[in-house]
């Protein structure tokens, strides 16, 4: 080999990385760059342009129930990259939640509950989390799923930063419409989370909470992990009328002691007051 002839190419050297070439690998074959920058090439939060939708705004070549590759987990000890990972994280799991429900809404009657519709406030739980892009900042940017909603659905995307620690956000993916049978709504968006490469790996399973009493919301929320390294709570509730998934991704959150479903439950049950509105 000449001198002057570069190395060749490994999972994270000098030539194409994994968001880069033609192949993707979202996890390196388990090498991890000291400071990665995967997304530099990576279109609309991880949909690559070389996949157009199917069906229901599948991905082509993505996990089940159309979860957009996962990025390479960050380096351990943060640095440059960290916000930038934390963000689209939350990003690319607002859609994998909205295409779920988009794919399970099924056709409701004439009678039932009053219409509602979902919003997303500038701020939610008091101010700690503070609106970063709403349902058409992230529709410009290429991240979408109206168009796999079935008709008389509506697709409600948010992603929120932490207001004390931009490392940390929310993700809120929710529809609203007439649904017929909210508990496989409930279920299918937790089935978001499973299997395919790049999924979360549940760590604790799901469980049913009522914050605020019987008159309040029905609230079920499990514990995942994020890139073997943040363990995150998810909590869903599905109505006749809407359905929502609330996704907390805090870089602190490192071990499964920190997150806590609970206390985090009574957060989702105040997100489900402010953000379900009279259609």
């Amino acid at each position: 080999m000449s001198h002057n002839q570069p190395p060749p190419p490994g999972p994270y050297g000098g030539g194409p990385g994994p968001y880069g070439g033609a192949q993707p690998n979202p996890y390196g074959g388990g090498q991890q760059p000291a400071e990665p920058n995967p997304y530099a090439q990576a279109p609309g939060y991880g949909y690559p342009q070389a996949h157009p939708p199917q069906g229901y705004g599948y991905p082509q070549q993505a996990g089940p129930y159309g979860q957009p590759p996962y990025p390479a987990p960050p380096a351990a000890g943060g640095g440059g990259n960290r916000t930038k990972i934390i963000a689209v994280t939350v990003a690319g799991l607002v859609v994998v939640g909205a295409i779920v429900t988009g794919a399970v809404v099924l056709s409701g009657g004439d009678e039932g509950p009053k219409a509602m519709k979902l919003v997303t406030p500038k701020t939610l739980d008091d101010g700690t989390y503070t609106l970063d892009k709403g349902t058409d900042d992230l529709d410009n940017e290429g991240t979408s799923v109206q168009g796999s909603m079935p008709e008389g659905a509506t697709s409600v995307l948010a992603q929120y930063k932490r207001s004390d620690d931009d490392n940390s956000g929310l993700a809120f993916s929710g529809m609203y419409g007439d649904i017929s049978d909210p508990d496989t709504v409930r279920d299918e968006m937790f089935k978001g989370f499973a299997g395919g490469d790049g999924s979360p790996t549940v760590e604790r399973k799901r469980k049913r909470f009522r914050p605020e009493g019987a008159d309040g919301p029905s609230v079920e929320c499990e514990v995942v992990r994020l890139y073997d390294r943040i363990y995150a709570p998810a909590c869903v509730w599905a109505e006749e009328t809407d359905a929502a998934m609330v996704l907390d991704v805090n870089a602190e959150n490192t071990s499964l002691s920190d997150a806590d479903m609970e206390s985090f439950a009574k957060v989702t049950a105040g997100i489900y007051q402010e953000t379900r509105k009279p259609a």
